[in-house]
């Protein structure tokens, strides 16, 4: 550990990152001892060694960058903790000013290698190992929404899990729904992680693996609210002809409805027409109108508001 005058400020700052860590669901060991390293961190002194199940992060905090060549020994550093599987190195400055910096070597999951995982998760789910599916979900969920903010220039390096939640939400990438459900899971996952009895459902699962998919656009959501968001749907009268149109499965105002062997929705006034196959599209459709356009109330008692204070004008 370095020491000079800035102690107190690494010291804290190690606390801060130790407690982050622990919080994420990480084994969280601060100035390890030697015999407690791997083999390839023998002779170095890491602040703090955090591990879980799906990665393992040296940690070294200092309180300015230094000079070039330590810069080139932590880089060295770096490359070769990143060799070996699931471990990487961060190198973490108490300057406010400074930027903490994770090492290069360190890649963001990319799209196909989360949706592999999706399938993993779902082999498990088959095969009810349901604890071991949730984990392997929510570590892809993790991965989706670093993927998804990075792409749109939103930094997620060094951020704890609830904070990029958070910013998925607050950039409108996941609805409120979504956001209450996996405030609800990552309280599961943490009891999960630490040990304690806390048994996972199937539903808890499925909830994961819905939202990941939506995140990195693969799911039927996805296409729903593209349609939706197609139209003109200010006006509440023309939310109102929509719902009514499919609950009713008839044409109504500006929206037309026909069913076959699939269900079609569409508006006069927009050339693409929503699919929907089966009944559990269906309800979802209808689910998403009412929370999305309708302040998650029942249509009915919506209008009526909405009426009602029409006339209040």
């Amino acid at each position: 550990m370095e020491k000079n005058t800035n102690l107190k400020n690494i010291e804290r700052r190690i606390k801060e990152i130790a407690k982050d860590y622990e919080v994420r669901g990480f084994a969280v060991t601060i100035n390890p001892n030697q015999t407690n390293l791997p083999d390839f961190l023998k002779g170095f002194e890491p602040d703090i060694v955090a591990t879980s199940e799906t990665e393992s992060v040296v940690i070294e905090v200092k309180s300015t960058k230094g000079n070039s060549s330590q810069l080139k020994q932590f880089e060295s550093l770096a490359q070769r903790i990143s060799e070996h599987k699931n471990w990487r190195f961060e190198l973490v400055f108490t300057n406010p000013i400074e930027q903490t910096i994770q090492n290069k070597f360190t890649n963001e999951l990319p799209l196909e290698k989360i949706r592999s995982r999706i399938s993993e998760v779902t082999i498990l789910l088959i095969s009810n190992h349901y604890e071991a599916a949730f984990l392997l979900c929510w570590t892809t969920l993790e991965a989706a929404i670093r993927l998804k903010l990075d792409s749109e220039k939103n930094d997620s390096n060094n951020k704890p899990t609830l904070a990029i939640i958070k910013t998925i939400y607050s950039l409108g990438y996941i609805n409120s729904h979504d956001y209450k459900k996996l405030e609800v899971l990552n309280q599961k996952r943490n009891l999960l992680i630490h040990g304690f009895d806390n048994s996972i459902d199937k539903n808890s699962i499925e909830q994961l693996i819905n939202i990941v998919t939506y995140i990195i656009g693969d799911s039927k959501e996805v296409v729903m609210n593209n349609w939706l968001e197609s139209m003109d749907l200010d006006e509440y009268e023309d939310i109102y002809e929509l719902y009514q149109t499919v609950r009713y499965k008839n044409d109504y105002g500006s929206f037309t409805f026909s069913e076959t062997d699939k269900i079609t929705v569409g508006c006069t006034y927009v050339d693409g027409k929503l699919i929907l196959e089966g009944e559990d599209e269906y309800q979802q459709f209808l689910n998403l109108i009412e929370q999305e356009y309708m302040d998650d109330m029942d249509a009915e008692s919506w209008y009526g508001f909405k009426k009602a204070m029409d006339k209040d004008d």
